[in-house]
């Protein structure tokens, strides 16, 4: 576990590392291999759909994304060594101070490139993944900060499907007609912003709220089911991606996802709402 957040430390530093460094201490290439020569000393030498050789010495990290690292009998690395979708070869002779990580994904190495050509078809797939990353992100700071409610919400739509499915039909017949309403007021014209607003938290938030319930699924049966909540939401999330590129039942799981999470969200309100009330009598 411990090298997956090394690999995901590395990763967000790679996207807030600038394409040109100002330090000239530093390798990085983006698309093509990264050499340090026997004799030579870099801070960092970073690869993207490249490989990072190392004859001479890093004094901190040599990551190489979509590509090797080799490391020659006379390589030192002060830090760490990172390879994704590739390997790390290490010669005799060669010292690394820090941890290995070796993260050896089948396809990466011939997806990186496709990533970094300048084509209307790369430029689509990169934004998608991109999109991807960054929901991701999201999602995993929503969970981390707030786990109780999407725990809730996971726990209802388990536990209570029928109720999840009356209150989902129940909101969003009540969805329409409130904005019809709202638009015919003068004061209600400015709340309609707020409505989208709030209905749009509900979409997200149970949808994500399913999404750690389907990866608690995968977990478990992957006999895993210790797994923490951040990791069943990320596979949960991964599982929906992939399965939204099916034509039509893509869609259609998305939908239902959608629909089932926003019951989730309001029966969970609700229950909470009425569980406070009850203990505010006791």
């Amino acid at each position: 576990m411990k090298a997956y957040f090394k690999l995901i430390a590395v990763i967000l530093a790679l996207v807030l590392f600038p394409l040109v460094s100002a330090d000239a201490r530093d390798k990085v290439r983006i698309g093509g291999d990264v050499v340090v020569e026997e004799g030579t000393e870099v801070k960092d030498a970073v690869a993207v759909g490249g490989s990072v050789t190392v004859n001479g010495k890093v004094r901190d990290s040599a990551v190489a994304v979509g590509g090797s690292v080799i490391l020659g009998p006379g390589a030192v690395i002060g830090k760490d060594v990172v390879s994704v979708g590739g390997a790390v070869k290490q010669a005799p002779g060669s010292k690394i101070h820090g941890d290995v990580v070796e993260l050896n994904i089948p396809g990466v190495s011939a997806i990186i490139p496709f990533f970094l050509e300048d084509t209307s078809s790369s430029w689509f797939w990169t934004f998608k993944f991109i999109t991807l990353l960054g929901f991701l992100a999201l999602a995993v700071l929503m969970v981390a900060v707030l786990p109780t409610p999407f725990n809730l919400i996971s726990n209802n739509v388990q536990q209570n499907l029928g109720k999840v499915i009356l209150w989902a039909v129940l909101g969003l017949v009540v969805l329409v007609p409130l904005a019809i309403f709202l638009a015919i007021s003068v004061i209600g014209i400015p709340l309609i912003a707020l409505e989208v607003f709030l209905v749009g938290i509900a979409f997200l938030a149970g949808y994500i709220a399913i999404a750690q319930l389907i990866g608690d699924k995968i977990a478990t049966l992957m006999k895993r089911p210790a797994l923490n909540v951040i990791w069943l939401t990320v596979m949960g999330l991964l599982t929906l991606w992939l399965i939204g590129w099916v034509p039509f039942l893509g869609s259609l799981v998305k939908g239902v996802v959608i629909v089932l999470g926003f019951g989730g969200v309001l029966l969970t309100l609700f229950t909470s709402r009425k569980r406070v009330q009850v203990e505010t009598a006791l």
